[in-house]
């Protein structure tokens, strides 16, 4: 091969070599660019991805400020003391200052639920100057453990005429019930009444003679019975009689049907009636309690209302009390438990060893209501006397709904501005529940029946006499007879056991504990503070 043919050949490889480096570099170039753009699609379609999924956490997750820290649990501050009793009624006072007087040092704190105290004796004041008890009461000045602890003078005490003025029938005038032992000059007006026989009253007088004549004690050792069972075949009273002056006079103080109530309750009942008066205070019957409370405070009690009590737990040192949810707590060597008998028994089936109170059935509680009407004239009776429905068949009907009446500002002045009067009037259970949500259609009824009592002044009672207030007790008594728990116990259960024997430090009184009456609050709230102060 010529050296021309070589040169040519040698070209022509050399364009090949550098054609197929051309084609492979053009190709690589594209595949490079294709990879490249498909990574960088694929980094921009992650990356937006991740953006979004941190953008969402961010707005789920994460907050526009940092998460405060979490809250710790408030602390109830605890406040120690020698004794602490819960309740601050009558017998809650009195167990009190009884502790407080035998234990001068002992720090000794009070606890009520309500803003003020007294429990169920109570009285509000109107702003124009009017008294109204909280559900009518007397106070009976016989009653031998009032007379020891009450100071009668500061009450200025005014008493009720002895017996009653009763409706006999729809139509005729009110009757007139004497005690000739204590008003001589009433026998012929006490023989004559047309409210029973005249063998009803020589019986009467046995009935009185027996309950002077006996020892308070011994009528609680006589076999008990019913009421109506005890007038009847005890003391041989006609129906009539019964029903006339028996039945509203009673059912008028213990809130019962006769055959509900104790014979040993009667007795004592009606021996103070016969050897005392029954009274009201100038302040109302609000004015023992604040009697009471004063007496306390004086010997040392920390006297604190509106302290409702949530929880009484037991400890090894003694019981910490736990008021409502925010406020305080007090660890307290001893307790006197001196509510009502349905809120003690809820609050002693909280300790640990008592929780079987709560299953056990509670002792019925006594209802009624009060209403007062105020008026500018003279009463229609000028005399301090009580006065009872005994018109048999209408009395405690829709027609003839009240039990009693009285006019307070009458038997003491202090219940009415000078010049003004004011009239109670009674009410109970059976009319509570018939008119229950027709309070417009009962003072209706009211009016009209205390019209037909009182006929020359049925005008103004119907369009002129302001009802001042309308009170429902729905705990006013517990019930004396029956029951798992009756109040009929003279001188008081120990306050160291509630239907069964108490941890030690733990004490209960109360008028449920002893007998259904202001005696008997005052009578077991002076036990409970001495078995108290022995703790201290």
């Amino acid at each position: 091969m010529s050296l021309l043919q070589r040169s040519i050949l040698i070209g022509i490889v050399l364009q090949i070599c550098l054609f197929s480096q051309a084609i492979a570099f053009t190709v690589g170039t594209q595949q490079h660019a294709v990879l490249s753009l498909r990574r960088e699609r694929s980094s921009t379609t992650e990356l937006a991805f991740f953006r979004r999924l941190f953008r969402r956490n961010k707005k789920q997750a994460t907050p526009s400020e940092p998460a405060p820290a979490p809250a710790r649990a408030k602390r109830i501050p605890v406040e120690p003391a020698d004794l602490c009793v819960i309740g601050g009624g009558v017998s809650g006072l009195m167990a009190a200052a009884e502790a407080a007087k035998k234990s001068p040092k002992a720090k000794i704190i009070l606890l009520e639920a309500e803003e003020t105290l007294g429990g169920r004796v109570q009285s509000d004041k109107t702003p124009d100057g009017f008294t109204l008890d909280r559900g009518f009461a007397v106070f009976i000045e016989d009653y031998p453990v009032a007379k020891t602890v009450l100071d009668y003078k500061q009450l200025k005490l005014k008493p009720f005429l002895p017996g009653a003025l009763v409706k006999i029938t729809e139509t005729s005038s009110l009757a007139r019930v004497a005690d000739p032992l204590r008003q001589p000059e009433e026998l012929l007006t006490a023989l004559f009444a047309p409210v029973g026989t005249f063998v009803d009253k020589m019986r009467l007088l046995l009935v009185i003679q027996h309950a002077l004549s006996t020892p308070v004690e011994n009528f609680f050792t006589e076999n008990e019975t019913d009421t109506e069972t005890e007038l009847k075949e005890r003391w041989g009273l006609s129906d009539t009689f019964i029903d006339r002056f028996f039945r509203p006079f009673l059912e008028g103080i213990y809130l019962a049907p006769l055959n509900e109530q104790s014979s040993r309750m009667f007795n004592f009942i009606f021996k103070m009636f016969s050897a005392g008066a029954a009274t009201l205070p100038a302040g109302g019957m609000g004015a023992i309690a604040e009697q009471l409370a004063s007496k306390a405070k004086e010997a040392g009690v920390d006297l604190r209302t509106g302290s409702p009590v949530t929880n009484v737990r037991k400890e090894e040192d003694g019981y910490v009390i736990t008021t409502e949810l925010g406020k305080a707590a007090i660890r307290a060597k001893n307790v006197v438990v001196a509510t009502d008998g349905a809120a003690a028994q809820k609050l002693l089936s909280q300790i640990n060893g008592l929780e079987e109170l709560a299953a056990k059935p509670e002792q019925p509680q006594r209802q009624v209501m009060c209403m007062y009407y105020a008026f500018d004239a003279p009463a229609p009776v000028e005399e301090p006397i009580l006065i009872l429905n005994g018109v048999i068949g209408k009395r405690g009907t829709p027609e003839c709904p009240v039990n009693n009446a009285c006019f307070p500002s009458v038997v003491n002045e202090g219940y009415a501005p000078e010049g003004k009067a004011l009239c109670s009037v009674t009410i109970l259970k059976d009319m509570m529940d018939a008119y229950e949500g027709k309070e417009g259609d009962l003072d209706k009824a009211v009016r009209e029946q205390l019209g037909t009592w009182f006929p020359e002044c049925k005008d103004n009672i119907l369009s002129k006499w302001e009802l001042k207030g309308t009170y429902k007790i729905k705990n006013a008594q517990p019930a004396q007879l029956g029951g798992p728990f009756p109040a009929s116990i003279n001188g008081g259960r120990s306050p160291t056991t509630y239907r069964g024997v108490l941890p030690q430090g733990l004490l209960v009184c109360g008028d449920h504990m002893a007998t259904a009456t202001l005696n008997g609050a005052l009578e077991s709230g002076i036990r409970a503070g001495e078995a108290a102060a022995k703790l201290l």
